[in-house]
């Protein structure tokens, strides 16, 4: 028990250190993707997802990990991707008014940046929320067909009836000219052109650590559904504590472990690294995320990451490694929502 304990630390703390190299944690980082105005958290993006991808088809073929894509999610409104695109709209609108994302907000805490203390107790409330009654949305109508018992997550090689090594080559090959493209036609104004690659490139690595360390893939915002469950246990306990005889055992505890591990690796790489310090005073100087949009950010994000089945890390840099169409429609509409929500408030 103290040792998985102690490994899941260390795997969150080197997730939490990549992401305070990427200097994707930045409020102003975050803001300025959905305004269009810099693209690095695209860059670092790309980066890491295309890197993790290979780390991941790399242990499976090794027998060393047996993760594979996620499911789609469906709240049976229009088709079964339904909650992916709600889900991720409501993800990516969180970010843009917040600053934050549920991975990057363990590093805003752990530096200190004010916003991040607000962003973390509104995403508090999005786990309560999404336990006590969100949760219940994806609960199958009675008009609604059966799922087939056996059926595989989607993924792109299955669609379009290519080997999964063609679907990985072909994605790393549309990351790179993607990337290629925006490095070209955009110019980087808030951080020097090598950090998005060696942050994405570091946090791609750690889906190895945390493979190999947990067997689980990165992923963050099922912290806060086990806040969550916490919550809704302690309520029960006081309110009716005699149905507690019915529950089998007590909320996990893995995931919050781990972003434990995400705030203690942010904190001593951010003490250890000059270049981060010197990062930090410029972006710092940015215009800071008021209380209250980092609380309603916060709360939106963390419902909506729940909703599509995961958030930025847990679709993005390893759904998306798998080719699971889910994480591509939940990611598209992420960025998709964050984008369209900031251009309607500018």
């Amino acid at each position: 028990m103290v040792t998985q304990t102690a490994a899941t630390v260390l795997a969150g703390a080197l997730f939490g250190a990549a992401l305070t190299a990427s200097a994707v944690y930045f409020p102003a980082v975050i803001t300025s993707q959905m305004h269009l105005q810099d693209f690095h958290m695209l860059k670092v993006f790309l980066v890491a997802s295309a890197s993790s991808a290979l780390v991941i088809r790399a242990l499976s073929i090794y027998g060393r990990t047996s993760f594979g894509p996620h499911s789609p999610s469906t709240i049976y409104l229009f088709n079964s991707y339904d909650a992916n695109v709600i889900g991720g709209v409501l993800l990516g609108a969180g970010m843009a008014i917040s600053g934050a994302c549920p991975g990057t907000v363990f590093p805003q805490i752990a530096t200190g940046m004010p916003s991040g203390f607000f962003t973390l107790a509104g995403a508090v409330l999005g786990g309560i929320l999404w336990v006590g009654f969100g949760f219940k949305l994806k609960s199958p109508p009675s008009r609604a067909p059966a799922k087939p018992a056996s059926s595989a997550p989607p993924t792109i090689q299955t669609q379009l009836k290519i080997s999964t090594t063609e679907a990985l080559v072909a994605y790393q090959g549309v990351c790179l000219v993607v990337f290629l493209l925006i490095t070209l036609l955009v110019p980087q104004t808030l951080l020097p052109p090598r950090v998005p690659i060696i942050g994405g490139l570091l946090v791609g690595a750690t889906q190895a650590s945390s493979l190999l360390l947990t067997n689980n893939p990165l992923g963050t915002s099922s912290s806060f559904e086990e806040i969550g469950h916490w919550f809704w246990y302690a309520w029960q306990a006081l309110t009716k504590p005699d149905q507690l005889k019915t529950i089998s055992k007590k909320p996990s505890t893995r995931s919050m472990t781990f972003v434990a591990g995400v705030m203690v690796g942010s904190w001593i790489f951010a003490q250890l690294s000059a270049e981060c310090l010197s990062v930090a005073k410029t972006l710092n100087k940015s215009p800071s995320i008021n209380a209250q949009n980092a609380f309603a950010g916060g709360c939106m994000m963390i419902f909506g990451s729940r909703l599509a089945g995961g958030c930025t890390s847990g679709h993005g840099i390893s759904g998306v490694a798998t080719m699971g169409i889910a994480s591509f429609v939940s990611i598209a509409s992420a960025f998709a929502g964050g984008m369209g929500l900031a251009a309607f408030l500018r």
